[in-house]
This record gives C-alpha cells, structure tokens and sequence, in this order.
C-alpha cells in the first residue's frame, strides 16, 4: 500500500490492498478528486493507514463517495463510518451487486450527470449487461478516464501458475488486458455497449486510471479501443482497431 499520489490537476490515487473475488486475487485502487468548489469526490474507496487518512482529508472536505460498478458496492460501508455526512452514489444495483448491508444511497447513476459534479466530472453508464452495468468517468482537468471493472490488467504472479494461467485464457493478462471473457459473456445488448464505449471514445483522455491494472499513460484511445474491439466483431464493423500498448 503505498500513499496518496497525484496523477494531474486535481487528480489523486491511493494503491490499496490485494482482495479476492469469487477466489481470484484483485489489486486496488481508488480515485480522489478534488472539485471545483474544494471539496472531495472518491470513487472506490480502499483502507488507508491513518497517515494517508489524514492527507486526504487535508486536501478538503469528504463529500461524495462512489462505487462505479456492483462489485466495489461493500467499499462504501467503511468510509460512510468515517465520513456519514458524505452523500453515496453508486452505479445501478443488478444481481452482481456485492454488498454488505445496507446503505443510505443519495442516489443511482444513470445517464444525466449529477448537478453537484457536472463542473469537473463526466460519466457514461456502459449500458448493455444486464448484471455489470459500469460507470465510466472523464476528468477534464487531467485528461484522464477512470475504469473499474470492465477493463483490467493483471501481471504474472511468481508462483502461482493455475492464477496465471485462468488470467491469460480469461484475456486480462499483461501486458494487453483487457475485458475478461466472463465478463463479456454478460453483454446481451452488444449494439448498446458500442453505443456506450463510442460516447466514451468522444472524450479528450491521454492516460487511464484502471482500478486493476496499472495507470495507463500511453496510448490510453488505443488501449479502450483494443479492449473492446469484440463489440466490433459482434456488430460487424468493417475495420477493426488494432489493440494499443501500455506503459
């Protein structure tokens, strides 16, 4: 676990700990990013020592925390205990939702951007699964694109060759990534999911913060376009993008 870090204007990252998923190691990380007014809006939030507690809160209030996809749904409960006057938000509850408990939800992200962000954050709902309906967002400030779930990037673990190998034949594995073929299995309405990714590839982004994966800097058009040029396949695009490197 390493401190908070910044990544560009107004943008910050803290790595967290490895948690597992349905038996599979995952890396974390969250995202912080300070709003135009000063105050504080975190997407995925991990445990953090006090230190690093302590950093975040002196670079202003806590008043938005947000869960972008079902599966970091349970990382809001921590925080709420830390921070109850902050409003959460999260992405539409489906039946791949991972909760513990419940919550007193400001509200559900859909397709109109929230008033109290709009300034400093755009997002498009990756519609087109019924049970990972993701929420992508765009900090304009540092031309950066925030992906959970969706997108991932897993290196090689020593000693560990049955991981390693279920991470390579489910097509996430360093260095290329990608969307895990489980995951796309999900995605009854593939015509939907291009409409959303093509909405996404509108955005002026130069790197990409992954929530499983590494930051991406370099080629970060190529990379989203590489990761999703199945729904190219599917809608039976004439060309089909070449998949970007990573750096």
């Amino acid at each position: 676990m390493t401190g908070l870090e910044a990544l560009g204007r107004d943008l910050f990252v803290v790595e967290g700990p490895i948690v597992r998923d349905m038996g599979m190691p995952f890396t974390t990380r969250m995202t912080v990013v300070r709003l135009g007014d000063g105050s504080l809006w975190i997407a995925s939030p991990v445990p953090v020592p006090f230190a690093v507690l302590a950093d975040i809160v002196a670079l202003g209030r806590v008043r938005y925390l947000v869960s972008p996809t079902p599966r970091h749904f349970w990382r809001l409960n921590g925080w709420h205990d830390l921070f109850p006057e902050a409003e959460l938000w999260s992405s539409p509850i489906t039946p791949f939702t991972l909760k513990k408990g419940d919550l007193p939800l400001t509200g559900v992200l859909g397709d109109q951007v929230p008033d109290q962000w709009a300034g400093d954050l755009g997002h498009v709902l990756v519609r087109g699964s019924r049970w990972l309906n993701e929420v992508f967002f765009f900090h304009a400030a540092s031309r950066t694109l925030l992906v959970e779930d969706l997108v991932q990037v897993h290196e090689p673990r020593q000693g560990h060759p049955l991981r390693n190998a279920l991470v390579t034949l489910g097509g996430v594995a360093s260095p290329m990534g990608g969307v895990a073929r489980d995951i796309r299995l999900t995605f009854r309405d593939r015509r939907a999911a291009r409409e959303s990714i093509d909405r996404v590839l509108q955005w002026d982004f130069d790197q990409i913060v992954l929530a499983h994966g590494p930051v991406i800097t370099h080629d970060a058009r190529g990379v989203v376009e590489g990761a999703f040029a199945w729904l190219q396949k599917a809608e039976g695009h004439p060309h089909e993008k070449t998949q970007g490197r990573r750096g």
